[in-house]
């Protein structure tokens, strides 16, 4: 092969190398935007629905603590208990952010969480219809109370796993001071034992 076959042949390679090569760089540089985008986005998300979520276990540990009385009395007229608390809100589809960023498992808990929401509702819809018992109402209040601690625990940890993955930062409080989930535990362990008591007396009435 003479001398300016081989000419021919480097420049053709050199410039197809540099085509790739320029074509590698274009392609690297796309990535790296798109990448830092989807990093402010998925952070972006992390910080609203975080704040988002983070209230709704807040509101769902004031209606666990909701027992339809008020400074030790019942809340309602004549002696009749009265919860006093709305139930908190919570409208996902409604945030202007990304759901597709997320895992799939998480995307679809804390999508899933209007709908837990109308189950537990239903669920206490069905006992006022069908176990009125004035003036107490004690089979309404113990589900309302414990299915909203019950609810405000998954949330809290939804927003835990959450905070994980947008790399925001994980709150850890010291084991002395208060815990709102601690709280929300310690309500379902005290109704859970108050149920208990309540089926084994009638256990033994009957």
């Amino acid at each position: 092969m003479d001398s300016g076959n081989i000419s021919a042949i480097i420049s053709a390679a050199a410039g197809i190398s540099g085509v790739l090569l320029g074509n590698s760089f274009v392609l690297i540089k796309e990535w790296l935007v798109k990448r830092k985008k989807t990093n402010q986005d998925m952070t972006y998300l992390g910080i609203i629905v975080v704040s988002h979520l983070d209230r709704f276990a807040a509101e769902c540990y004031d209606v666990c603590q909701d027992d339809g009385t008020c400074e030790g009395r019942p809340a309602g007229q004549n002696g009749h208990y009265q919860a006093t608390t709305s139930p908190p809100e919570f409208r996902p589809l409604e945030l202007d952010v990304d759901w597709r960023l997320l895992p799939k498992d998480l995307m679809y808990s804390i999508l899933r969480i209007p709908d837990q929401q109308d189950q537990l509702h239903g669920k206490l819809r069905g006992i006022q219809d069908f176990n009125y018992d004035p003036p107490d109402y004690p089979d309404f209040f113990w589900a309302r109370r414990r299915g909203y601690a019950v609810l405000g625990l998954q949330v809290s940890g939804m927003v835990k796993k959450l905070r994980l993955h947008a790399g925001l930062p994980v709150e850890e409080l010291p084991s002395s001071e208060w815990s709102r989930d601690k709280s929300m535990g310690d309500v379902i362990a005290d109704l859970d034992e108050l149920d208990r008591k309540s089926r084994l007396r009638g256990a033994i009435r009957s």
